[in-house]
């Protein structure tokens, strides 16, 4: 089997199992405390399914890693991968759910960010801030990140 079949058949799994886990339809066991599942708590549960990296040993957090960054690397495929967010938003299920108050909201998508002093979630939307962080934008922000942050606020107080 090729790297990018294989790629493509774990990618997957971890798409399905992330789903069903994140719906209710099935309990992983994986972690209630964490607001992401980590790779080692998915490497296990795929394990005990019977899949393997391409060598045919046991997954685990990098060999989950690895995957992601190469169907990452080929946006069409990766594309065709992505779950529908709306299964999500039909089940009422809250988009943030954080648990730190004193978290502040990621300039790109608005999720909570934990980190003290940090302003992005995760390497995708510092990916994203990176590629957009000079679109024009109303002088009075730093960022058109920052502009849209205020006017969506706006609008929230609005309605």
């Amino acid at each position: 089997m090729n790297t990018q079949t294989h790629d493509t058949q774990i990618f997957s799994a971890m798409v399905e199992i992330l789903i069903s886990s994140g719906l209710g339809e099935e309990d992983y066991g994986f972690t209630k405390n964490h607001h992401q599942t980590r790779y080692e708590e998915l490497a296990s549960v795929m394990n005990q399914r019977g899949f393997s990296n391409r060598a045919g040993k046991p997954l685990n957090r990098n060999a989950l890693k690895q995957v992601v960054h190469r169907v990452r690397q080929k946006e069409d495929l990766f594309d065709t991968l992505k779950p529908d967010w709306d299964q999500f938003r039909e089940t009422g299920y809250p988009p943030d759910t954080p648990t730190d108050q004193n978290a502040t909201q990621c300039l790109v998508c608005g999720s909570a960010v934990h980190k003290k002093g940090k302003k992005l979630c995760s390497s995708d939307c510092v990916k994203v801030y990176q590629d957009h962080k000079d679109a024009p934008h109303d002088p009075l922000f730093p960022t058109i990140f920052h502009q849209m942050r205020y006017e969506d606020s706006l609008s929230k107080i609005n309605h």
